[in-house]
C-alpha cells in the first residue's frame, strides 16, 4: 500500500474549494513554473516566449507532467512595459530582460501613449497562450496569467534605480507614471479575464528589499488596491505576489485587500500566526537553494517544514515556491514538490 494518498479532487476543485472555505483533500501545490516550462517540450526559452501556441503547449505539458494545482503563465515582468515602449533583449536560454527603458528622462513622460492590449508588444502572445490552455485543460485546472503590477511596470519604463529616486525627488512624476500603468493594467486584467485566465498581480520591484513601509503605503498601496478590487469585481480572487523580503511591507500589503498573498523571503510561521486570520497565504519553498540545487529528499523536507510552519491557516494555504522556479531545475525535484504536498498536506484542519 502506498504511503502517499491519491488525489480525490481535480486541481480546480481543490483550489476553488479552498477559496470558498470548503473542505479539500490536500493542500494545493503550485511550483511557480514560468520560463522553465520550455524545458518540458524541448523549446529554447526564446523560441517559447515569442509564440503563444508554444507557451500554451509547454505549460499544458508541464501541468500534465508535474501535476501543479495552477498553471502560471509569465515570461517577463517587463512585458507590459515592452508594450509601452521599453526594449527587451531575448537570450536563447534565459528570460527576456530590459535593454533600454522607454523613459530616458522625466521630460519623456509626455511620450506615454495609449496601449492596445490586444495588439501591442508580446501581450497577444499571453492572450493566445491563456486561451489555448483554458481550451485544453481549463475544465480541470485554473490558468493563472501573471502580470506586472503598477509599481514594477513604472520602474520598468524608467529604470528601477532612477524611478525609486523620483519617489523622493519628484513624486508627481512617479504618480503620473503609476496612474498610466494602473489604467493600462485595468485594460489588461479585462483582456485576461475575457481569455479565460485568472489575473495574478506580481510586484517584484515593490518589495521590502527596496521600499520602506511609508514609501510602500504612498506609492504602491493605492494602485495595488485599485487593481485587486478590479480583479474581484469579476468574481475572481485577488492573488498578489511580492518578491524578496517583505517584513517591512506586510502590514500595508495585507491592508490593501488581497484575497491571497504570495510571499517570498519570510518566516511562514510568523506570517501565518500574524495574518492567517485575515488573508489566504501562498509560499514559500526556496526556488534556488532547494528546487534548483537541492535533491528530492531536501525538497520533501522543506515542504514538510513549510506546511508545519503554516499550520492551520483559517483563510487557506497554498504551498508554492517563493518565486519563479529556475529554468534548469531538475524535473525530479518538481515531482517531489507536488508529491510532498500529497504526503504531508493530508490534514483534517484543511
Amino acid at each position: 500500500m502506498s504511503a502517499v494518498p491519491e488525489d480525490r479532487m481535480t486541481p480546480k476543485e481543490r483550489v476553488g474549494s479552498l477559496l470558498q472555505g470548503k473542505p479539500i483533500d490536500r493542500v494545493p501545490a503550485v511550483p511557480v513554473l514560468l520560463n522553465g516550462a520550455a524545458r518540458v517540450v524541448g523549446y529554447t526559452v526564446k523560441e517559447m516566449v515569442t509564440d503563444g501556441e508554444k507557451v500554451a503547449r509547454a505549460h499544458v505539458a508541464a501541468y500534465r507532467k508535474y501535476g501543479s494545482d495552477m498553471i502560471t503563465i509569465l515570461t517577463a515582468t517587463a512585458s507590459m512595459a515592452e508594450a509601452m515602449g521599453t526594449r527587451l533583449a531575448y537570450p536563447e536560454e534565459n528570460a527576456p530582460y530590459i535593454e533600454t527603458p522607454f523613459l530616458l528622462s522625466e521630460d519623456d513622460v509626455d511620450r506615454l501613449h495609449p496601449v492596445d492590449v490586444h495588439r501591442d508588444g508580446r501581450l497577444p502572445v499571453y492572450l493566445e497562450a491563456t486561451a489555448r490552455c483554458v481550451e485544453e485543460v481549463g475544465e480541470e485546472v485554473f490558468v493563472g496569467t501573471l502580470f506586472a503590477g503598477s509599481f514594477t511596470t513604472a520602474a520598468s519604463l524608467y529604470g528601477t534605480a532612477k524611478f525609486v529616486k523620483t519617489l523622493h525627488r519628484n513624486p508627481d512624476f512617479a504618480h503620473r507614471v503609476l496612474r498610466y500603468a494602473t489604467d493600462t493594467n485595468r485594460d489588461w486584467i479585462e483582456a485576461i479575464v475575457a481569455a479565460g485566465g485568472v489575473p495574478v498581480n506580481c510586484e517584484p520591484i515593490a518589495t521590502g528589499s527596496i521600499l520602506g513601509t511609508e514609501m510602500f503605503r504612498r506609492f504602491v498601496v493605492p494602485y495595488l488596491t485599485e487593481l485587486q478590487d478590479y480583479v474581484k469585481s469579476f468574481g475572481l480572487p485577488a492573488l498578489s505576489h511580492i518578491c524578496g523580503r517583505i517584513d517591512s511591507v506586510l502590514d500595508p500589503f495585507v491592508e490593501s485587500g488581497p484575497s491571497v498573498i504570495s510571499v517570498d523571503v519570510a518566516d511562514m510561521g510568523y506570517v501565518s500566526r500574524t495574518y492567517g486570520t485575515r488573508v489566504g497565504l501562498m509560499g514559500n519553498v526556496r526556488p534556488a537553494e532547494t528546487v534548483l540545487l537541492g535533491t528530492p529528499e531536501s525538497v520533501d523536507q522543506e515542504v514538510k517544514q513549510i506546511l508545519d510552519q503554516a499550520g492551520a491557516n483559517p483563510c487557506g494555504f497554498v504551498l508554492a515556491t517563493g518565486c519563479e522556479v529556475p529554468i534548469d531545475s531538475p524535473p525530479e525535484n518538481l515531482l517531489a514538490f507536488v508529491q510532498a504536498a500529497r504526503k504531508y498536506g493530508q490534514r483534517e484542519r484543511l
